[in-house]
């Protein structure tokens, strides 16, 4: 992670930080955790990984980390982020091949229909293994739109299945 580019919002990555301004408090600077945080919609920091309380926020990359506690557990840390990190990147991939699977013609073709078109009239008209079936292709190009925009979490359209509801 640079100043230059901006940090991935799926990564977590170990940066120093400073510590707490108290009397007692040791001068060190800590290493924690740097991760985005959805309910903030913010970067925060942790705890040092050497368990102590620390000021919020990263300090410059490349800041010399001086505790002794975090340097001890910080292979470990290295491990376990690099691990996480891989396993991220792992899922995307996988969520991205998902994706370029679910964008069709086909797929595309039943998702205009349901967004141009009185769909329960059209699909009222067919049997249910019909129904369904344009239903998965619809579920599919949505899942594909929501990769691309971001939106993992996204449901599929609502209502697209009615006659589930009506039975």
């Amino acid at each position: 992670m640079t100043e230059a580019t901006e940090p991935d919002k799926t990564q977590v990555y170990l940066v120093p930080v400073a510590h707490l301004e108290l009397a007692d408090e040791p001068e060190y600077v800590h290493l924690s955790l740097y991760s985005w945080n959805e309910r903030t919609d913010a970067w925060l920091t942790q705890t040092g990984i050497c368990g102590r309380s620390t000021t919020q926020g990263a300090l410059p990359e490349g800041t010399e980390v001086t505790c002794p506690g975090c340097l001890k557990w910080r292979p470990a840390y290295d491990q376990t982020v690099a691990g996480h990190n891989h396993r991220r990147e792992l899922e995307s991939e996988a969520r991205r091949q998902q994706a370029m699977a679910e964008d069709t013609t086909e797929n595309g073709a039943w998702h205009t229909v349901w967004l141009e078109s009185k769909w329960r009239w059209i699909t009222s008209r067919m049997t249910t293994p019909q129904r369904e079936y344009a239903a998965d292709c619809v579920a599919a190009y949505s899942r594909y739109l929501a990769t691309c925009d971001g939106e993992l979490e996204r449901d599929e359209p609502e209502g697209l299945r009615w006659w589930r509801a009506d039975q």
